[in-house]
């Protein structure tokens, strides 16, 4: 009778067990803070059993997907600029072609890197301008995936996929915490990426005007992925941060490091997590 008392809290342990899912959001330069937050979860032994992203969230949530380290992840991010990302097109669509991604992508995790080859599962949400809806993408070449989701309406050419018209994921779902919990999770953990506080200055061009508003519209569309999420974690920007601050990575690395940290201990104590 004694073994048996000694197993049923290990038994109810590994019934109960938590897949933990991570949802990423979209927001442009501001989503190298996933960086922060993975390097702070990884450092606490806490398990992601599936990722789900957005935008910057698919690139960063494929690039670990695929296996790549936090510490190559940071040193990518120092060392990557818009140019390197941007591809100029002759397109009545857009102004750029989203090939810079797609190549980025693929020379990082591998060329014909398919969703079942990756070592942690992961969806990417994208947005089909045809029917207004959702379009996650579970199979495939990753890398088209990326382009997908990160496709910014205006200044991308669309990607026509499947008889679809798709453009960045964050216009219909820019913190896929839904999109995680269908995959299995029943813990999910949210990172919002976009800002949430008054503008400390006045923006100083057309672009930093057109990206507040896009940010204010992305609140709008977050606010279920954030409300159902088992724990979010934002990173609150100590200065304005706009969506093409790349040459900021370290500092947005950081961001997300900080904000992981004031949440890691209630993440620990839910998944009882013993370090």
């Amino acid at each position: 009778m004694k073994f048996f008392d000694f197993l049923k809290p290990k038994v109810a342990l590994i019934l109960h067990k938590k897949k933990v899912g991570l949802a990423l959001g979209g927001g442009a330069a501001r989503g190298l803070c996933h960086i922060g937050v993975i390097k702070v979860l990884e450092k606490h032994k806490v398990p992601i059993d599936f990722i789900a992203g957005t935008s910057m969230g698919a690139l960063i949530g494929a690039v670990y997907a695929a296996g790549i380290s936090v510490e190559e992840m940071e040193r990518l991010a120092a060392n990557t600029g818009w140019g390197k990302l941007l591809q100029l097109t002759l397109h009545a669509h857009g102004t750029f072609s989203g090939k810079g991604f797609f190549r980025f992508v693929e020379n990082r995790i591998g060329k014909d890197k398919f969703f079942s080859d990756l070592k942690i599962p992961l969806r990417i949400v994208t947005t089909d301008l045809k029917s207004g809806k959702p379009f996650i993408f579970d199979d495939g070449l990753v890398a088209t995936a990326v382009q997908a989701s990160t496709t910014f309406p205006g200044a991308f050419v669309p990607l026509a996929h499947r008889g679809k018209l798709l453009v960045d994921g964050g216009i219909v779902n820019n913190v896929p915490t839904s999109v995680v919990r269908e995959m299995g999770a029943n813990f999910v953990i949210a990172v919002d990426a976009v800002p949430d506080f008054e503008m400390v200055e006045d923006p100083k061009n057309v672009l930093q005007v057109v990206g507040r508003t896009v940010d204010l519209l992305l609140k709008k569309v977050s606010e279920e992925g954030r409300q159902t999420a088992d724990v979010l974690i934002q990173p609150e920007f100590d200065e304005d941060m706009w969506h093409l601050d790349l040459h900021k990575a370290k500092h947005l690395i950081q961001e997300g490091e900080t904000a992981a940290n004031k949440m890691i201990d209630e993440i620990v104590h839910r998944l009882h997590i013993k370090e």
